[in-house]
């Protein structure tokens, strides 16, 4: 027994070092690769009109084996005929579907939430034989920005839940939302790769507003689309500009500056001008339904 008065310390039991906390990601890439360890399923979303162009490069690494659900947004933009050659090139692989979705239509709900139903079947049968009481799915929406990933929230919960709007890059943080008794939804912003897009890759995103305007010249990207409408099946769309611009056999931005009276002091036709308003009529589908990229 320790006398009284005596104020020795008493003999303490050495302690285990303790391990330092893992480090959180700082990088948009590395946040995104610790939320999906958290999900059950993802949502991709994707511009149907360039569903290649508007994946990730490292799509494939990031998902791994998640099962995955690959929506391509914006469908009253894209050729139906074509978006259905995406849609089964897309759903190849057990889990794995694909889906073409409007969200200026007040239906598809459904079909996005029995189809994320059945694709995380599996892992709720799993929960089930551990003895687990059911909990709702857990699914990441990922894309890149301006793909309609938050207003994807928006048309299911039909509550302007997420933030929009009309510039990429508009969701800062991460947000969980409840849009199924089943199943919820984490937004995260939209990530752009960290690496230099191919000059094709770069103009397809910025003609779907994409990208933001600061990354891409506007004329370079407006001739990039005359082009680009002109070797493909719906090239009569020009003669909305008129029935003569319509039928050059070689559009210019000139031509079209001319053709709808952009003209710049001393006659001179204004080119820039010109090209803003194509690539406003392109992103807004005032020439028709296009997809720009063949699957494959």
């Amino acid at each position: 027994m320790q006398p009284k008065g005596d104020h020795r310390s008493k003999p303490t039991k050495p302690t285990k070092p303790v391990t330092p906390a893992k480090p959180r990601a700082n990088t948009a890439f590395g946040r995104l690769k610790e939320q999906l360890q958290a999900v059950d399923l993802v949502f991709e979303v994707l511009d149907a009109r360039i569903p290649r162009a508007s994946q990730h490069p490292k799509g494939e690494e990031i998902f791994g084996n998640k099962p995955r659900i690959i929506v391509l947004a914006k469908q009253d933009l894209a050729d139906p005929e074509l978006l259905q050659n995406w849609l089964d090139f897309l759903a190849e692989g057990e889990s794995r579907d694909s889906l073409a979705l409007s969200f200026k239509l007040h239906k598809g709900q459904e079909k996005l939430i029995s189809a994320s139903l059945k694709i995380t079947q599996a892992k709720r049968d799993q929960l089930a034989k551990k003895g687990l009481l059911p909990r709702p799915m857990r699914a990441c929406v990922v894309g890149m920005p301006n793909t309609g990933k938050s207003t994807l929230i928006n048309w299911l919960t039909g509550k302007n839940k997420a933030r929009t709007g009309d510039k990429p890059g508009i969701t800062r943080g991460t947000q969980w939302v409840r849009v199924h008794p089943q199943l919820e939804l984490l937004d995260t912003p939209g990530i752009l790769p960290p690496v230099a897009f191919e000059t094709e890759t770069k103009m397809r995103l910025a003609l779907c507003n994409i990208i933001p305007e600061d990354h891409y010249d506007f004329v370079e990207a407006a001739e990039f689309g005359l082009a680009l409408i002109m070797s493909g099946k719906n090239r009569d769309a020009l003669k909305m500009y008129g029935a003569e611009f319509g039928s050059s056999e070689k559009p210019t931005l000139e031509g079209l500056a001319i053709a709808r009276s952009c003209v710049a002091a001393g006659g001179v036709p204004d080119v820039r001008r010109a090209a803003g308003m194509f690539l406003n009529d392109f992103k807004n589908g005032r020439l028709g339904q296009f997809v720009l990229e063949q699957p494959g």
